[in-house]
């Protein structure tokens, strides 16, 4: 038996949800129950996380440069105080 399910969400999401799946000659329930089924399978949320930016992937690469280098690290530290203590040297 085929039960309703009524949730919340963004209006705009849906309907940019809605706009794609018709695109693709699905109906938007049918992503949804596949969505829910392979919920239940794999026991498991996926969420993806939005793509950094080209400032934030700069600064990732130059952290990671520095990591490599030795530069710019500091800790561990065993107390707060500590880590104060450096965070204003």
């Amino acid at each position: 038996m085929d039960t309703t399910m009524l949730i919340k969400t963004n209006k705009v999401l849906k309907q940019r949800a809605q706009r794609l799946a018709k695109e693709m000659g699905l109906p938007l329930g049918t992503l949804v129950n596949n969505y829910l089924r392979n919920f239940i399978i794999d026991r498991q949320a996926v969420f993806n996380a939005p793509m950094p930016n080209k400032k934030t992937i700069r600064a990732i690469e130059e952290a990671r440069r520095d990591i490599k280098a030795g530069k710019n690290l500091h800790g561990p530290f065993d107390t707060v105080a500590d880590m104060m203590k450096s965070l204003n040297s």
